[in-house]
């Protein structure tokens, strides 16, 4: 065994690369024989290890939300509308400053 103290910062990097590269090497040779244990057990017993484990789940994909009735028109532009829901958008805001009620813009 080294002593620590007496090596320079570089070989002690030097060896924390070596060292963290060595575990990487024996983690995922455990990992590879503990899943041919598996295999071997599993076929012993009549299984595959895909029946046992069963297909890998797919994330879920997030549901796309429906949008909003609306309930407000840009008497000005007809194809402007808000649901009445979130921000308001800046022709009501206009609308608004300009002395309009909401209720003016209902549909």
């Amino acid at each position: 065994m080294r002593n620590l103290i007496h090596l320079a910062l570089d070989e002690l990097e030097r060896l924390q690369n070596e060292v963290s590269a060595e575990i990487a090497a024996r983690r995922q040779q455990g990992c590879l024989a503990l899943l041919d244990e598996l295999k071997i057990l599993a076929s012993e017993k009549g299984f595959s290890l895909r029946e046992l484990l069963g297909e890998p789940e797919k994330p879920a994909t997030p549901k796309a939300k429906p949008k909003g009735i609306p309930r407000y028109h840009n008497p000005q532009n007809g194809n402007q509308t808000w649901t009445g829901h979130g921000r308001k958008p800046q022709w009501v805001v206009d609308f608004l400053a300009g002395g309009g009620q909401l209720a003016d813009l209902k549909i």
